[in-house]
């Protein structure tokens, strides 16, 4: 398996060549998800990208071996200000517009809420959000036939608009377009109540059967749509509520059995870690080469 980095999970940097320096310590021949504003501060706001610019942090990142798998520019494509939303969707049809100067055709976002913030709001799920997004899903992906490039979509359970794999395949399904690819989140599509028993029950550390039952859902519906996949991990809290943004080792779901069924499913794209800990990341990437 080819396993890269959320780029600003490493930290922050004051130019790519420092950020690559960063990951090849850790890994040579390295894929990152690479959100700019995030991991380097310094770099010009998005209105005020030049093809000359990204192509140069392209290049240095390609003298360490380091190369874009996902360009990240999470936006909310619900966004219930029509302006803002409008404003949004210009901040990722410019990422469109750049795809080949990151070296890379995936711009990703995840799908939004009704809240501006993208937090959890019930009204997230009604009919009315659904419409909004495939709206923007439709203009973001004539941008993409203009430019070679392809919208990437990650679903978020219970919170964003497109919660389920069952909703990530209807908008597959309507568009039917090869411009149309899904960032695959596992933990982010387990339910807030953790990953189910085949009796209905709900353990800290959910069985391997358990997890393979959920893994195997998704990727049936999924899968040969997905492009990369996001690699961390959950604990329940004292309430049984998921809390879903811990690094791989530090929480309860057995990713060994995933990659069986990633091998299973002949799905190779690229892992991206998230939620990494550098001071544990090394440990991780041993681990990693032993499943």
């Amino acid at each position: 398996m080819e396993i890269g980095f959320r780029a600003h999970d490493i930290g922050k940097f004051d130019s790519a060549e420092s950020l690559a320096l960063a990951i090849e310590t850790y890994k040579k021949e390295s894929k990152i998800q690479l959100a700019l504003n995030k991991v380097i501060p310094s770099s010009p706001k998005y209105s005020e990208y030049t093809p000359e610019y990204i192509s140069s942090v392209r290049d240095a990142l390609a003298r360490h071996g380091v190369s874009v798998a996902i360009i990240g520019c999470y936006i909310n494509p619900v966004h219930p200000d029509p302006e803002a939303r409008d404003e949004q969707l210009r901040r990722f049809e410019t990422s469109l517009a750049l795809n080949k100067e990151f070296g890379c055709p995936y711009v990703a976002t995840e799908t939004g809420s009704a809240n501006p913030d993208c937090s959890y709001n019930p009204h997230t799920s009604e009919e009315k959000y659904f419409s909004i997004l495939l709206s923007s899903v439709e203009r973001l992906l004539k941008k993409a036939e203009e430019t070679d490039g392809i919208v990437t979509l990650e679903a978020v359970a219970r919170q964003h608009t497109i919660c389920s794999a069952e909703r990530m395949r209807k908008v597959l399904d309507t568009f039917k377009s090869d411009r149309l690819k899904v960032i695959y989140d596992p933990i982010n599509l387990t339910s807030w109540l953790g990953i189910p028993e085949p009796d209905g029950s709900v353990r800290i550390h959910p069985s391997a059967k358990a997890v393979e039952k959920a893994i195997r859902h998704d990727l049936d519906l999924l899968n040969p749509d997905i492009v990369a996949i996001h690699a961390k991990n959950y604990i329940l809290d004292s309430n049984g509520w998921k809390i879903g943004d811990k690094a791989l080792m530090d929480g309860v779901v057995d990713w060994a059995v995933i990659f069986s069924l990633l091998r299973e499913y002949k799905i190779d794209v690229p892992i991206l870690l998230e939620n990494l800990n550098p001071a544990t990341l090394r440990e991780t990437l041993l681990y990693l080469d032993t499943i």
